[in-house]
């Protein structure tokens, strides 16, 4: 081993080889070893040669690792991802999915809609709660889990859920159990299901019955009565033009019942009308019942508003009787369109201001005679109604026609060679007349309701009149030229073709 090839005489100091592991870190160093075979071998890191951790280390999937003291046991509440050292602190709690909720009741019950609710028994809440329920005729379950649940709301004390969607008239049976839920939402654990509870919901609220609509002009009465199968506390009905989606509404009154008249309706319309009512059930303690507890707004009932009332009587005179200075006969002739329901007729005393009226003479009759008048002036108007109400569909009143009573016969000669031609007319009317002496004229065309399509006031007119009246932009139909001098009215039909 220890050879020296330039000493020429042996001191007798030679050394014989031998093979090994000559690094002191090695395991298995060999101290007597003067040449390295590399046969070392080396301990892992912060283990010993035997394979045993150092102290201050130990043993995780093989290898060493620094010791971390803590709970280790993933079930406890102070569980610790990072210990590798059970060091005996771990604390646990009861679990909840141990306990089975008991004590099954309901409440806030309608035709709809129950409120379920039960007992826990602890204050170890779970994060979660499903319930199932079915009707008890039938072997398929709805389950239903506590809404927005998850791990993380921990503790769960809220032990009620309200379900809608039930059906009406129906007993059920339900169950609930307690449940704990992973992170992910996935079941942790869950007890077994609760002893069942029955209940039956409410029977349907049942709608209005014997709708109907009567219509005059642009008025409308609804009504609608109670149903005889349910005990009604409240209703309303809500009507629209079809085609909108704009309503108006009616109220019933304290027994529930409708009976509501609406004007302002367009004329010549079609609307619909439809009710809703609220019955009787789950009374709170104040004695009011549940408003959620109705029948929903039922089919839409159809009706439709009259036209205007177009039944103007024409060529409206006054008539004195040759031997008596008190009596005045009104006389006009039968509206175009046919007799109205009946008239209105206002005679009033321009004098003293004195007003006889008469609100439903007959729709044949073409006159009517006031006796023991006193001398003066007067006028008159009249007007034609279309329904037996009147007042709603009724013409508009006619110009007045004025009429001295005691005075000379008037015969309204003051107006001469009256003419309207052509007449019929497609669009061009050409009028004239002669006025004999000065006198302040009111010109008017009407159409057949009362609307004024043309006026003209001749102050002191005398002389020849003409006038070419344009109709071309006018409806066709019935029209009528009128005149109102101090001696009365005169009225000329005009047909526009």
């Amino acid at each position: 081993f220890n050879y020296n090839s330039d000493a020429n005489t042996d001191d007798g100091s030679c050394v014989a080889v031998v093979e090994g592991c000559t690094d002191s870190t090695a395991c298995n160093y060999n101290s007597s070893a003067n040449v390295d075979d590399n046969s070392c071998t080396y301990a892992a890191s912060n283990a010993d040669c035997d394979g045993n951790c150092l102290t201050g280390f130990t043993s995780v999937d093989g290898s060493c690792v620094a010791i971390v003291n803590g709970c280790t046991d993933a079930t406890a509440i102070n569980y610790d991802t990072s210990a590798n050292i059970d060091d005996g602190s771990c604390e646990f709690i009861d679990n909840p999915c141990d306990f089975i909720p008991s004590g099954l009741n309901v409440n806030n019950i309608i035709h709809n809609r129950v409120t379920f609710n039960w007992d826990y028994g602890s204050d170890i809440y779970p994060s979660d709660y499903a319930i199932r329920f079915k009707a008890v005729d039938d072997s398929n379950w709805t389950v239903i889990t506590m809404e927005g649940s998850t791990a993380d709301s921990l503790p769960n004390s809220q032990t009620s859920r309200t379900r809608w969607f039930m059906q009406p008239g129906t007993t059920y049976e339900w169950n609930v159990r307690s449940r704990v839920l992973n992170g992910d939402n996935s079941i942790f654990c869950q007890s077994s299901w609760s002893t069942s509870g029955q209940f039956t919901t409410l029977n349907s609220c049942p709608n209005m019955e014997n709708l109907s609509v009567s219509t005059e002009a642009v008025w409308a009465t609804f009504s609608a009565d109670t149903p005889a199968s349910g005990n009604v506390w409240q209703s309303r009905g809500k009507m629209r033009e079809i085609g909108t989606n704009s309503f108006r509404y009616a109220f019933g009154d304290t027994n529930g019942n409708i009976n509501v008249t609406k004007g302002n309706f367009e004329a010549s319309t079609d609307y619909e009308w439809h009710t809703k009512a609220w019955c009787i059930g789950n009374v709170d303690d104040d004695g009011n019942s549940d408003p959620m507890y109705h029948s929903g707004w039922g089919e839409f009932y159809p009706f439709t508003t009259q036209a205007p009332c177009d039944k103007m009587p024409t060529n409206l005179t006054t008539v004195t009787a040759n031997f008596s200075q008190s009596v005045i006969t009104m006389s006009w002739d039968t509206p175009i369109t046919g007799e109205p329901d009946h008239y209105f007729l206002h005679l009033t005393h321009l004098e003293t201001g004195q007003v006889f009226a008469w609100n439903n003479i007959p729709g044949s009759a073409n006159s009517k005679t006031k006796y023991n008048l006193s001398p003066g002036e007067y006028s008159w108007k009249i007007r034609g109604a279309c329904g037996t109400n009147g007042t709603s569909w009724a013409t508009p009143f006619s110009a007045n026609v004025y009429h001295t009573l005691g005075g000379a016969k008037l015969e309204n000669n003051s107006i001469a060679n009256l003419k309207v031609y052509p007449n019929p007319s497609r669009d061009i009317f050409n009028i004239s007349f002669n006025s004999d002496e000065k006198q302040t004229l009111s010109i008017k065309i009407i159409n057949t309701i009362g609307k004024e399509i043309f006026t003209e006031k001749l102050t002191e007119f005398i002389g020849h009149y003409t006038k070419v009246i344009d109709m071309n932009t006018q409806s066709k139909g019935i029209y009528f030229f009128e005149i109102t001098t101090t001696d009365g009215v005169i009225n000329k039909k005009m047909i526009l073709q």
